[in-house]
């Protein structure tokens, strides 16, 4: 079964209160298992070193590699294929993937926007714009990342609860990076970043902040998970739960870590330079689903047209 073209064209930028998860003891007596993840490169999918670096995942005796792939729905696809066990996107492609008759579920939480602003992702206009708000933005040309992504699908929803028809609005797929050039050559008029181009754009003095619409839409809203099919999990529930402590081990380290560790192992996930981590607005790392979030979620999917109601209680696989 092949996913439909339009969940394809899905992507993606985390609030949390420390989550106390007790640290299990080795599980010497496990078979050894292997397990292959595809993920986005973000910030979100640091815990992942530190499970590596911690040795959470020899403890549980798992040999777990990753593949980078650019985009939350190349991670579905992975997943649902067979070329990757575990996946990590937003919250949108899977649910999107799930309404539309997919097996797959959500294995372990991930990370949130950031409880207040800034968050870790915005809208930005050139900084000597005139636009100031949802209104100003009929008639011009945007980019929130590729059509039908999360980005796209929370932007017509910002627009619309600001009294700014979607259709008014041009939308422009531009990938991330390419985002802070198209703006200040007057290409566009307003870009849907994420970090770190984001910090290096109103690093610039160039751009400014119009909105933050996650903070927006859904407050506190997940924004990235791990995912699995169903199928999978039911046929390896012990591995399953075994990738499941080692992830939150890890991601609870990493929220009771200092700024420079913390920083420090997001450097070795992305690869980015150690100032330029240091400047950025990370999301907030979580061991827990907001589950009211994923269902708004779900929600603002149904308006968009991407996808039909279904029970979303049923795609948290609980241990």
């Amino acid at each position: 079964m092949s996913i439909p073209r339009m969940i394809l064209t899905l992507t993606l930028g985390a609030a949390v209160a420390a989550v106390a998860v007790q640290a299990t003891p080795a599980q010497t007596n496990a078979p050894p298992a292997n397990l292959r993840l595809a993920v986005i490169p973000v910030t979100n999918y640091a815990p992942l070193v530190v499970a590596r670096d911690k040795g959470f995942f020899t403890q549980e005796n798992l040999n777990v590699t990753w593949t980078n792939v650019s985009q939350g729905a190349i991670a579905v696809e992975a997943v649902f294929g067979g070329s990757a066990e575990i996946g990590g996107s937003s919250i949108f492609e899977p649910i999107v993937a799930r309404s539309n008759g997919l097996d797959i579920v959500f294995i372990a939480a991930s990370a949130r926007i950031r409880s207040n602003p800034p968050d870790n992702s915005a809208v930005v206009v050139r900084s000597n714009d005139a636009i100031q708000g949802a209104k100003d933005l009929a008639g011009k040309r945007i980019s929130a990342g590729l059509i039908n992504s999360v980005n796209y699908a929370h932007m017509r929803e910002w627009l619309q609860r600001n009294g700014t028809d979607p259709s008014s609005v041009q939308f422009l797929e531009i990938p991330f990076p390419q985002m802070a050039d198209a703006l200040f050559q007057n290409r566009l008029d307003a870009v849907w970043n994420v970090e770190p181009f984001l910090t290096f754009m109103l690093k610039s003095g160039n751009a400014r902040v119009l909105s933050y619409p996650y903070q927006e839409n859904v407050p506190r809203m997940d924004i990235t998970g791990y995912l699995a099919k169903e199928s999978w999990i039911k046929a390896n529930p012990d591995v399953a739960r075994r990738f499941r402590r080692a992830i939150d081990r890890a991601t609870t380290y990493l929220i009771n870590a200092g700024k420079e560790e913390r920083d420090d192992f997001v450097v070795k996930y992305t690869g980015a330079k150690p100032e330029v981590v240091a400047a950025m607005n990370l999301p907030e790392y979580t061991a827990e689903f907001n589950v009211p979030s994923l269902k708004a979620n779900l929600e603002i999917a149904v308006r968009q047209k991407l996808a039909k109601p279904f029970d979303l209680d049923a795609m948290i696989w609980k241990p």
